[in-house]
């Protein structure tokens, strides 16, 4: 069984999100119940999937969805997909391993170059999403994904509704202080990722969160 180091592998995806065009929110919860299923199955290279299930996970009721977001993956070269030949047995994933980048000019990996802190070796593999917890204050911005996460906790909502509001508030790159305010509404809309109807107020107010994000940048 190849290791996976969980923070780069994130890290990894986050960016490759940022930087495609193609992704949509649906893609990116959808990864992330794949990568759930993944890291529950311990990293193992190819792992059975329930697509009931992993709907369940991702927020996504309809089939036809999926099945797209699914392909899109797929030929962005996310994971790998080997359907079912027969009812009785289960389709399968394969999910791509990514690896920090070595900076030829000094020997550093990329990812310690980011964090801007000095270690000696990779960081090794975390085994459960137990261990996040503890290893989440080495991310970008820990303390605001820390305070997501436990926000979601004091309001008995699920965690990992915690971490797809955070992916979804990075990917869009937002910068604000009343960000509770966006995962009030997230969890009245029974936890989905839809961008907000133009003709509705709040849509102007996510408009002037993107605008001042932008130029902050």
């Amino acid at each position: 069984m190849e290791k996976v180091n969980y923070i780069v592998q994130l890290n990894e995806v986050f960016k490759r999100f940022n930087e495609e065009p193609k992704i949509k929110q649906g893609h990116i919860t959808l990864y992330i119940a794949f990568f759930q299923k993944w890291n529950r199955e311990y990293f193992r290279k190819i792992i059975s999937i329930n697509s009931q299930e992993i709907r369940k996970w991702a927020k996504i009721s309809s089939k036809t969805t999926y099945h797209s977001h699914l392909r899109d993956l797929v030929n962005l070269g996310f994971l790998e997909y080997y359907p079912s030949s027969t009812p009785k047995t289960a389709s399968r994933i394969e999910m791509r391993i990514y690896r920090p980048k070595i900076d030829t000019t000094n020997g550093m990996s990329s990812v310690q170059k980011m964090d801007k802190a000095p270690s000696k070796t990779v960081q090794k593999l975390i085994p459960s999403l137990k261990q996040l917890n503890t290893n989440i204050n080495k991310l970008t911005e820990p303390i605001f994904q820390k305070d997501i996460i436990e926000f979601f906790k004091e309001n008995k909502w699920p965690e990992i509704e915690a971490k797809k509001f955070y992916i979804y508030i990075k990917s869009k790159k937002w910068k604000m202080d009343n960000w509770k305010m966006i995962a009030q509404i997230y969890a009245k809309n029974d936890f989905k990722l839809n961008e907000p109807e133009r003709r509705s107020p709040f849509f102007g107010y996510v408009q002037n969160i993107e605008r001042r994000s932008k130029g902050d940048n």
